[in-house]
């Protein structure tokens, strides 16, 4: 009987031993490289070291006791057991004698390393960090002659009243320069971002319909990430991540992860036109284009076979914020919408309140039908807020809230109670409160509006003036049956300039009937659809404006810049080149603007699929050796540059905070999920990581190889070394600061990660 449970048993045993290994592969993968890229800069030391004959009495990997080793010759070499450092200990470096004087002398040994000239020194102190910048290229070259999938530089997402929105920046743009540096990928836009000037514009430098375009776009600081943003995303493919929250996952008619799209209404869909494609899905939200997807058999199967199934992708509402300087206000001509959980992290606080992707906040708190800034602003005051001396020195205690959700498939309201986080931070405040989660969605088949926004731009708006209650569910447009916002926002737009009878049923379900006058915009007059761009107005693409207390220069294309164009138009008739529909062709008309067509308020509704797509990715790939090599050393000096421009923007304008730094926790954390990516994606990394590690050892901090390189260089200045007393204080000070550094760092480290 035993034999027999050890044989069923034996196939389990072996499935977790597999998966044991699997999870622990990444970690030991990232351990062996990082321990790899500190025995290259060690052997930097060593190898020139005893090319100047100075003695090597050790050569360690890692820092602690001994795990195992072996001598050659003169030189010990070990392996300890902390891996994540190491050190080559040479004759003359720590080996003082204290004569009869008091003073501390080297031994005079002729292969001391004190003992050498000036120079051999120099060479020897900077082997290290030679060797990290050698390898580094070295694996950049491996990497870019396999191949490396990256970001493509094409726009694919644009935050509303962002500088990138603000500036002019659209979707299916491709970015080719930053400030005249050529941009080859999506991170080394991002990195040029956030290395930017915060007091100046940057030049981007774009194609666009065959056409080059340089627009100007101030970086803002993103308070919780800690570094300038312009708030844009990388191009959609024709994958199928995600499918709309709350539908049903047996539905064979509905998109599922794992879904590819290759045709629409007869068009065939490829890597070239994915994101054209994709966003002209929703060029008529009133249209149902026809979805063709390839669906494996087995999701978890890559080599699956597949099957052509078509399927239904609905437009879903967006709703660009009415306040240039805030983005939690949304409405629809004062009508402010439900929201929506579109984003639950796993494991986060939401998640734990037993809140699930596709819920409806219908009550949070006290509050009934709340708008997005009422769920914002109750998180927030939900949480004990402590202030200090100063106006802005304040601090967030957690505490729980009560929450309430309309769930798909459920007959009755779901009550929760929801603990929102505050993320603790070493130094300076801590982050706001967040429940982890994000509710991004318009609650388009719930028609009742939450909080009436009274005006907009310091004008009442048409809802306000109407006084059609907060929290009434509304049920029909001049006796025309609406039941959802994309209905409603539709008969607005065809209805605009006139008065409309908005019929509703209150939050206690009494009826009532107002009038709401729907002014004109540009877009209603000259009958366009919400899926339009204006191009320029009388050949002006920017405008001035004042954002937030602020001069600088907004695009047309965008409602705030708009406004600001139309408002100086009045009584004027102006010149509009613009694009019907996403894929449209430009075009040209002249309309006289008059008061009541200032607010473009059709240009803050927008629609986009409901479905996501992974971002669009690229291979940089070179099968020429002398090129990869060129790629490689282009890519160490990239780094290197952006490791030191990183620390001036952390020291000195603090554009970057020191929440972006990681120690070997962060480091090894980190890697194990790039090594999930890949080897290829984890030697890059580790390139990385090795031309870190040559600026940082190279800075001129005691203890550390470039300290050490300024006590050489005022020895060859003044004709005699530093005082030794002088040298050990400094590196017992350099001690002290790499040791607090070092617990500084890992301790964040745990934080983040912990968290």
């Amino acid at each position: 009987m035993q034999d027999v449970l050890m044989q069923a048993m034996n196939p389990l045993l072996a499935v977790g031993g597999l998966e044991v290994l699997a999870a622990i592969k990444p970690w030991v993968l990232i351990v062996l490289g990082f321990s790899a890229v500190i025995f290259v800069h060690e052997l930097g030391h060593c190898v020139l070291a005893k090319l100047a004959d100075v003695r090597v009495e050790k050569f360690c990997i890692g820092f602690g006791r001994e795990l195992f080793g072996f001598t050659r010759g003169e030189t010990r070499y070990s392996f300890n057991i902390l891996p994540l450092g190491g050190y080559v200990k040479m004759l003359g470096q720590e080996d003082f004698e204290v004569d009869t004087s008091g003073e501390l002398q080297h031994k005079e040994d002729p292969r001391s390393f004190a003992n050498k000239p000036v120079g051999h020194r120099m060479v020897i102190v900077s082997g290290g960090v030679l060797m990290n910048v050698i390898f580094a290229a070295f694996l950049f070259m491996i990497v870019f002659m396999v191949g490396l999938p990256v970001g493509v530089t094409e726009v694919g997402f644009v935050k509303p009243n962002s500088p990138a929105d603000l500036g002019g920046l659209q979707v299916g743009d491709t970015v080719l320069r930053v400030n005249g540096k050529k941009i080859n990928e999506f991170g080394e836009m991002n990195m040029a971002i956030m290395l930017a000037d915060p007091h100046e514009p940057l030049d981007f430098e774009v194609a666009r319909a065959g056409e080059i375009k340089h627009l100007k776009l101030q970086p803002e600081n993103n308070e919780e990430r800690g570094v300038l943003m312009v708030g844009m995303g990388p191009a959609m493919t024709c994958d199928i991540v995600a499918a709309p929250p709350g539908a049903d996952p047996d539905r064979e008619d509905l998109p599922r992860p794992g879904d590819r799209i290759v045709e629409v209404d007869g068009r065939e869909v490829n890597e070239e036109n994915a994101n054209q494609v994709f966003v002209s899905l929703v060029n008529d939200p009133g249209r149902r284009p026809r979805v063709v997807v390839e669906r494996p058999e087995d999701p978890d199967d890559i080599d699956s076979p597949t099957r052509r199934v078509e399927v239904e992708i609905l437009p879903s509402l967006r709703l660009h914020p009415s306040d240039p300087n805030s983005s939690d206000v949304i409405n629809v001509l004062g009508l402010s919408p439900l929201m929506r959980f579109d984003f639950v992290e796993s494991g986060g606080r939401a998640a734990r309140a037993g809140i699930e992707v596709g819920d409806t906040i219908v009550k949070i708190g006290n509050i009934d039908y709340p708008t997005r800034a009422q769920i914002i602003r109750t998180i927030r005051e939900a949480c004990t807020r402590t202030t200090g001396p100063q106006e802005d020195d304040f601090d967030y205690a957690e505490s729980e809230i009560s929450i309430s959700v309309d769930r798909p498939g459920e007959a009755e309201l779901v009550s929760l109670v929801l603990k929102p986080r505050v993320r603790h931070r070493l130094f300076g405040r801590n982050s706001n409160p967040d429940i982890e989660a994000s509710f991004n969605l318009i609650a388009n088949e719930r028609l009742r509006i939450g909080e009436i926004v009274p005006e907009v731009g310091g004008v009442p708006t048409p809802a306000a003036l109407a006084g059609i209650p907060a929290g009434s569910l509304i049920r029909k447009v001049n006796d025309l049956d609406v039941t959802t916002w994309i209905d409603l926002v539709e008969q607005l737009r065809r209805l605009a300039g006139g008065s409309v009878a908005l019929a509703y049923a209150d939050s206690n379900g009494n009826s009532g009937t107002v009038q709401m006058l729907i002014p004109h915009s540009l877009r209603t007059r000259m009958g366009l659809p919400v899926a339009s761009n204006i191009i320029s107005i009388d050949g002006d693409e920017n405008v001035q404006v004042e954002l937030k207390g602020k001069t600088r220069q907004a695009a047309v294309s965008g409602w705030y810049g708009l406004k600001a164009k139309l408002a100086e138009s009045v009584g004027r008739t102006v010149e509009v080149k613009y694009v019907s529909g996403h894929l449209g062709e430009v075009q040209t008309a002249r309309i006289p603007i008059t008061e009541n067509m200032i607010d473009p308020w059709l240009g803050r509704i927008g629609y986009q699929p409901n479905v996501y797509t992974a971002q669009g990715t690229k291979i940089l790939r070179t099968s020429n050796p002398i090129e990869a090599v060129a790629i490689g050393v282009k890519k160490t000096v990239y780094f290197v540059l952006n490791v030191y421009n990183t620390m001036e923007r952390m020291i000195f304008t603090r554009t970057v905070g020191v929440e972006q730094l990681s120690g070997p926790v962060g480091i090894v954390k980190m890697g194990s999920e790039i090594a999930h990516g890949g080897m290829v994606r984890l030697l890059y990394f580790l390139g990385f990581i090795s031309a870190t590690l040559a600026v940082i050892n190279f800075l001129p901090f005691p203890i550390v190889d470039g300290g050490l390189m300024v006590f050489l260089i005022i020895e060859k200045i003044k004709g005699r070394p530093v005082s030794l007393k002088l040298q050990m204080v400094t590196q017992l000070i350099g001690l002290v600061l790499i040791i607090g550094a070092f617990v500084f760092i890992t301790i964040q480290d745990i934080i983040r990660w912990g968290q």
